[in-house]
């Protein structure tokens, strides 16, 4: 797969972010190189490889067990605006 400008674009408008013309090169270079890894990768025979379910094989979960909760008024201690046992945040539409 080649990185083109097209590709930078679409990223962008993903992404939501602005890439600088400065940036382009760099960007273009490294998504490269972060394909031609997940390529070698693709090349390896794992067919006799059987998953991890952790990363680390001798990875130790905790048991599943309920913790004590907080009660509303622990939760509320420390909240700056509160209205009727909820917390008010900011709004994020309109006035």
């Amino acid at each position: 797969m080649e990185i083109d400008e097209k590709l930078l674009e679409k990223l962008q408008n993903l992404a939501l972010i602005e890439i600088k013309e400065g940036e382009k090169d760099k960007l273009k270079k490294d998504l490269q190189n972060i394909l031609q890894f997940f390529d070698k990768i693709n090349q390896l025979d794992l067919t006799n490889v059987e998953p991890l379910f952790h990363p680390l094989s001798s990875g130790k979960l905790r048991k599943d067990e309920p913790l004590k909760t907080l009660t509303r008024d622990e939760a509320l201690q420390n909240v700056k605006r509160k209205e009727n046992g909820y917390i008010v945040g900011p709004r994020t539409y309109g006035d």
